[in-house]
């Protein structure tokens, strides 16, 4: 057994929820195994496999101070809390099962935090590679929007200078439509040559302080599903607590995104309106007369986006997202 798994209190504890991407999770643990800080723990958090994880997670623990844990209660957000609460290591990372991590990684992320005491939360570049891009709407979405014909042009004139405000591939930022820039996900945030400041967390990629993430009361288990902007939502809290969130360009991730797992949950409309509407109400706040207009232009315009992905798919579950605003802007405007 190596030194990792000999640490008795390790610094760092990284933790993967998984369900089903047993391959995915091989490539994961892999580049831990490479990675050049030893004195972490990784907890994988397993929602009820049955492609051999199980088996996996039982080979690496020879080469890695690993745990398996099984999860108790359905939903994404619910899993990450099992397994933070679960570890021992000051420093927190939750990540995915289908990243794998430069050797780097942990490193970037410790020495961040050691240089400062004002730092509350590290991310870095989660690089989603061309060819996979399409693995996601948000992507798919916004290659639509800048290819040629006149109606998808002009949604992407909206989107882009209304809702992102001009600029798009800024790192880390959210606006006052309440939606969010998509700039560490591309190689150019590898050009900066020092830590900014950002808004919040990448959601793979993602390190915070137990004592801060306890202060806070760990991810909020209103987010539904697959947990959208619960990891936004632990950025923004601990900002309120008077920490930075900041963003080293050497602390990197390649996402490697599938649709595999529990990317099937994505087509659900109701519960990612629903965490969007929540979300926003809670630290963004439609308090002037320019918010509220972005709100609700930006709430109209995804709305629109998922009818227009059922008429496409054919998938019922995409109409969600008319039962999710009406309940979400129930409970946030109404009380």
């Amino acid at each position: 057994m190596n030194e990792m798994a000999r640490a008795i209190k390790p610094d760092v504890s990284v933790i993967i929820p998984t369900k089903n991407r047993c391959e995915s999770l091989r490539k994961c643990l892999d580049s831990l195994l490479m990675q050049k800080y030893r004195n972490f723990e990784v907890v994988v958090v397993d929602g009820g496999s049955t492609d051999g994880t199980i088996d996996l997670v039982t080979e690496y623990m020879s080469m890695l101070a690993i745990r398996l844990i099984g999860q108790k209660r359905k939903g994404l957000v619910n899993a990450v809390n099992e397994g933070w609460i679960a570890s021992h290591g000051e420093i927190v990372v939750r990540t995915d099962d289908d990243i794998v991590a430069d050797a780097g990684w942990l490193l970037e992320i410790v020495k961040t935090f050691r240089s400062s005491t004002t730092i509350g939360g590290v991310t870095g570049p989660t690089i989603i590679p061309e060819e996979l891009k399409g693995s996601r709407d948000v992507f798919y979405f916004q290659n639509k929007m800048r290819s040629a014909g006149n109606f998808w042009s002009l949604l992407g004139i909206i989107y882009f200078y209304y809702f992102l405000e001009g600029r798009p591939t800024v790192i880390g930022q959210f606006f006052r439509s309440g939606a969010f820039s998509l700039g560490s996900n591309y190689s150019d945030c590898l050009r900066l040559t020092k830590a900014i400041d950002v808004d919040h967390h990448e959601a793979c990629n993602m390190a915070v302080k137990r004592d801060q993430l306890e202060e806070i009361g760990g991810f909020d288990e209103i987010y539904l599903g697959v947990g959208e902007y619960s990891e936004a939502d632990v950025s923004f809290k601990i900002r309120k607590l008077g920490y930075r969130i900041v963003f080293n360009p050497k602390a990197l991730v390649y996402h490697l995104t599938s649709k595999e797992g529990v990317f099937g949950e994505r087509s659900s409309s109701y519960g990612r309106v629903l965490n969007f509407i929540n979300f926003y109400f809670k630290h963004i706040k439609p308090d002037t007369l320019d918010k509220f207009v972005r709100f609700y232009c930006y709430l109209l315009f995804l709305n629109g986006y998922w009818i227009y992905k059922f008429v496409i798919t054919r998938k019922k579950d995409q109409l969600g997202c008319l039962i999710g605003t009406a309940i979400g802007l129930a409970r946030n405007v109404l009380g």
